[in-house]
């Protein structure tokens, strides 16, 4: 297998930890393009070798297919969003990508380090589709994100970068409730990004924020159980 199929395929295996095991097909499920019955479990190999073939479009069924037999595989489905945004299908890229942030938080360690590049894409797809709200949402949420990344990477801090970037998330996030007010995840970071800055009081003016926006509707497990601690330890 060449380059392209080593990168899919190790990236999955091994730093995901993904396993190809054979998985029965319903009678009304659809064989992806190019995909037999006895070799339909090991769509990620096919896809792998579309790609070497430069057949981007003819992996695509295959990417899905992996999908639909391993829902788990975050990694797969950021790539996939990738190809789909690569293709020109932007609101089914929009859709991957977004599932992608749902389930990041609880997967492997690379899965969350990749999230700062998937609120990026995000963020570069709805400006592409005139969508300031998002843009800025997921602006603001990637570079918190981002903060976080290099304190838990270990790099060596730099005082003014740090600073430098929470006060252009908040400026991001700030913009975004301008365009859409009552957006939980709006407040959830902005608190994080005031308790990055040592902000307390700011931190828990936007908790409170946050808890009456309905967040159950807005945010996803991972923070959800994240502003409840937020919120249980500014009550306190």
């Amino acid at each position: 297998m060449r380059r392209v199929a080593f990168a899919i395929v190790f990236a999955c295996w091994t730093i995901v930890g993904c396993r190809t095991t054979t998985v029965s097909r319903k009678p009304d499920d659809v064989v992806a393009r190019g995909a037999t019955p006895k070799d339909e479990a090991d769509h990620l190999r096919l896809a792998a070798e579309h790609l070497d073939r430069a057949d981007e479009m003819g992996a695509l069924p295959h990417l899905k297919a992996h999908l639909r037999q391993q829902p788990d595989a975050v990694m797969v489905r950021a790539y996939l969003g990738e190809l789909l945004m690569k293709t020109g299908n932007l609101p089914e890229s929009k859709l991957h990508f977004e599932q992608f942030t749902r389930e990041a938080a609880e997967a492997s360690a690379a899965a969350k380090k990749h999230l700062v590049h998937v609120h990026t894409r995000l963020m570069e797809l709805a400006g592409q589709s005139d969508d300031t709200f998002g843009e800025q949402l997921h602006r603001g949420i990637g570079l918190v994100l981002l903060v976080k990344q290099w304190r838990d990477d270990g790099e060596p801090a730099d005082a003014a970068l740090t600073e430098r970037t929470l006060v252009q998330a908040a400026k991001a996030l700030k913009n975004a409730d301008a365009e859409k007010p009552g957006d939980a995840r709006v407040w959830l970071y902005l608190a994080e990004a005031w308790t990055e800055l040592d902000q307390p009081s700011s931190a828990r003016g936007a908790i409170r924020k946050a808890l009456e926006c309905q967040p159950e509707w807005a945010l996803n497990p991972h923070e959800f159980n994240l502003l409840r601690c937020r919120a249980d330890r500014s009550s306190n």
